[in-house]
């Protein structure tokens, strides 16, 4: 299953958020999704499954027009985890059930049920299923969205920043979680991060949006400090610790008022110790 968007342009009210946008998502792999605040994350996430129609632009869906369908037959490929979910008194089995609702006619079967029940074992929540979604922790609670999410038997799934909110040790957990599916189910898979050391570890590629177009695509592995700080503007430095890739960041963002910029506090030996990349972010 590959989806794909080409030239994709969308405005709020005129106001120009995405332009020239294309990327490619592919079955068993992982896209990280980053950027600054307002770069326009969750709006390309929107318009990849059809929530937003872009003003220009194509998303195909192995080869058919994904805006052209109908949403409940999206909803039947593609899978959305928006940045918040709606409390609800549903049980966790009774809000992942909802995650059928593409695939059930009138009621549902004994099928939708045991999906249902293998979804709530993925996600380690079966001693919660019966207990209310309010009540769970926020770890908890976004594994059931997950699990509502996978139950839709999608074929790409599209997170918008599942570990927001969330401590050190469940936002491990929940990309654990969700790399294990996408890999266990061939899934496609694009994931809104601000946490780049979360999408170095866990994603296979980065696609890095600036000024509302796509400023770097590339893999994990071949990100440079250099590209950090045009997109961020601020100055890191990218280390290996515990078999990980690392982003340390260097003092005060680039062009503070001190005048050290994102020097400010580092000693001269170590300022522009990184290895520098290209200044054309391409990786395929």
């Amino acid at each position: 299953m590959i989806l794909s968007a080409t030239d994709l342009h969308f405005s709020y009210n005129g106001r120009s958020v995405l332009t020239e946008v294309a990327l490619t998502l592919r079955s068993g792999a992982v896209l990280a999704v980053m950027g600054v605040n307002g770069a326009g994350k969750s709006t390309l996430l929107r318009c990849l499954n059809g929530i937003l129609r872009p003003q220009l632009g194509v998303v195909l869906l192995d080869g058919r027009n994904l805006l052209a369908m109908p949403q409940r037959e999206i909803a039947r490929h593609v899978a959305h985890v928006p940045q918040r979910s709606r409390e609800t008194r549903l049980t966790v089995f009774e809000a992942v059930l909802l995650g059928r609702k593409p695939h059930i006619r009138w009621s549902p079967e004994p099928a939708d049920y045991r999906r249902v029940e293998t979804a709530i074992r993925q996600m380690g929540l079966e001693d919660l299923a019966l207990r209310p979604v309010s009540e769970l922790s926020g770890g908890e609670a976004q594994k059931v969205v997950i699990a509502r999410a996978l139950v839709q038997e999608p074929k790409v799934l599209l997170l918008d920043e599942p570990t927001s909110s969330l401590d050190l040790k469940n936002q491990l957990e929940v990309m654990g979680l969700v790399r294990a599916a996408v890999k266990d189910g061939n899934l496609a898979a694009a994931i809104c991060l601000h946490d780049l050391n979360l999408a170095l570890r866990f994603a296979d590629k980065l696609l890095f949006l600036k000024d509302r177009r796509v400023h770097a695509l590339i893999r994990a592995e071949a990100v440079t400090a250099e590209m950090v700080r045009e997109v961020y503007g601020v100055e890191v430095l990218l280390v290996e610790a515990g078999g990980h890739r690392v982003v340390v960041p260097m003092g005060d963002p680039v062009g503070s008022k001190d005048g050290e910029g994102a020097f400010h506090g580092v000693p001269p030996e170590a300022r522009g110790s990184e290895q520098r990349g290209r200044a054309v972010w391409s990786n395929s």
